[in-house]
C-alpha cells in the first residue's frame, strides 16, 4: 500500500468545483487531518507481513502449482502440504477443493473495522450547494471506531460468538465498566488500546471461538495480516482436531476472501439504515455508548444467523470463485428484506415499525427491536 497513491487519489476525490476553496487552516482541520494520517499510517502498517506459508510460496507468481490430492476415508485425513484454497492475482482458483473436503468444513475469518457511529453517506440538499451539513449525534464518534471477527463457513453458516474489540485504557475495562457491560451470548467483547486485534487477542479468539465452533478436520482461511501468521499459529498446543490454516496472498482480499467480497458490505449497510432511523427519528438511543453498540452488534448477528441468509453468506463464497453453485435469488438484509419489507405498525404494539426480523418475520418497533433486546430463534420461512 502506498501513501503517495493514497493521496493522489484523494486529490482527484475533491478535484471539484464545490471543493475548490480557500481558507486559514483551523485547529479542527489539524485535528481531522491528524486523525486521517493516524488512520492510514495505521492501515500501511496493518499490510506489511512476512509470507511464510509454503503453500503460498510460488518461485513464478503468474504461474499456480499443480493440481493435488487430498485422501479422507473416514480417520485418515491427509491434506498435501502444498495444499491450498487461494491463488495468486488474476489467477483461477482450483473451485473442486471445497467440494472435496466438504462446504461445512470449510472456514472464513476476518476482521473488519466500524466507526462508533456510521450512516448512510446521503443526505438532501439544493443543487449546486457549496457547504453540505448533515446531523451526527457525537462528532469524535465519527472518527474512532472498534473491530469486530466474523466466521462464515461455505455452507452458508454464521458462526456464534462474534467477536467485538473495543477501545479501553491500558487495553482493559475497570472493574465498574466490565461489571456493567452488556451480555450477550452470540458476543464475546475484547479491549486494547487501539480497538484493533492484537496477537494475544488473536490467540484467545482462535482458542476460545474458532476451536470450538470447527469440525474435527477444517481449513481456515486468514488474510496475511502481520499479527496472524503462520509462526503465530504453530505456537499453540497441539489439538486432537486437525486445522489446516491458509493464508490468502496480499492484494487479493478483495477478490477472493469471501467476507471482504460480499458479507461485510451487507453488515455495514444494515447498521448504516439502523442509525440513519434513529437520528431521523430522533429516538433516544446513544449509538456510540459501548452497551449499545455491542447490543447493536449482538442483534446484527442474530438476524444475520438466520436460515433465510444461508444463501447470502453462500454467494460470497460463490462471488469469491471457490463455489461453482449457482445460487437462486435471495434477501439482503440491509436493505430489501429488514428495512424496506416491514409492515407500518408493530406486531407487538400500535407504535410504527422499524425493522422485520428475519426469523419470525413479525415488524418491530425500536423498543420491541432494540430497547427490549429481540432474540428471536423462531424460524418461519
Amino acid at each position: 500500500m502506498n501513501p503517495k497513491n493514497i493521496l493522489k487519489l484523494l486529490t482527484i476525490a475533491f478535484d471539484q468545483p464545490q471543493y475548490n476553496l480557500e481558507s486559514i487552516i483551523n485547529e479542527d482541520e489539524k485535528a481531522f487531518s491528524f486523525q486521517i494520517e493516524s488512520f492510514i499510517k495505521n492501515a500501511i502498517q496493518d499490510s506489511l507481513f512476512v509470507e511464510t506459508y509454503s503453500a503460498l510460496s510460488f518461485e513464478n507468481k503468474n504461474t499456480i502449482p499443480e493440481s493435488i490430492s487430498i485422501e479422507n476415508d473416514g480417520d485418515n485425513f491427509n491434506i498435501d502440504e502444498n495444499f491450498y484454497f487461494c491463488a495468486t492475482p488474476n489467477e483461477e482458483i482450483d473451485k473442486e477443493k471445497i467440494l472435496i473436503v466438504g462446504e461445512n468444513n470449510v472456514w472464513n475469518s476476518d476482521q473488519s473495522g466500524f466507526n462508533l457511529e456510521m450512516y448512510i453517506g446521503r443526505t438532501l440538499s439544493f443543487k449546486g450547494e457549496l457547504k453540505v451539513e448533515a446531523l451526527t449525534q457525537s462528532i469524535n464518534s465519527m472518527t474512532h471506531s472498534y473491530t469486530i471477527q466474523s466466521i462464515i463457513s461455505a455452507s452458508g453458516v454464521l458462526v456464534s460468538p462474534l467477536l467485538i474489540v473495543l477501545q479501553g485504557t491500558d487495553g482493559k475495562f475497570g472493574p465498574r465498566i466490565q461489571k456493567n457491560l452488556f451480555k450477550a451470548e452470540n458476543v464475546l467483547v475484547f479491549t486494547s488500546n487501539s480497538g484493533k486485534l492484537t496477537s494475544a487477542l488473536v490467540k484467545t479468539w482462535f482458542q476460545e471461538v474458532f476451536l470450538p465452533s470447527s469440525s474435527d478436520k477444517s481449513v481456515l482461511l486468514l488474510d496475511s495480516r502481520s499479527g496472524q501468521n503462520s509462526k503465530l499459529f504453530e505456537s499453540f498446543p497441539k489439538s486432537k482436531k486437525l486445522i489446516q490454516i491458509e493464508n490468502i496472498p496480499a492484494g487479493t482480499t478483495g477478490m477472493i476472501q469471501p467476507l471482504d467480497v460480499f458479507f461485510f458490505r451487507s453488515w455495514k449497510n444494515f447498521i448504516r439504515y439502523f442509525s440513519g432511523t434513529v437520528v431521523l427519528y430522533n429516538h433516544d438511543i446513544n449509538l456510540h455508548h459501548r452497551n449499545n453498540i455491542i447490543k447493536l452488534q449482538s442483534l446484527i448477528h442474530i438476524q444475520f444467523s438466520s436460515p433465510r441468509f444461508k444463501n447470502l453468506i453462500k454467494y460470497a463464497w460463490y462471488k469469491s470463485g471457490y463455489i461453482s453453485e449457482k445460487l437462486p435469488e435471495f434477501d439482503n438484509p440491509s436493505v430489501d428484506y429488514c428495512f424496506k419489507k416491514c409492515a407500518a405498525i408493530c406486531n407487538l404494539c400500535s407504535t410504527s415499525t422499524v425493522i422485520r426480523c428475519a426469523w419470525s418475520k413479525k415488524s418491530l418497533c425500536m423498543n420491541h427491536f432494540f430497547t427490549d433486546y429481540h432474540i428471536c430463534k423462531n424460524f418461519q420461512e
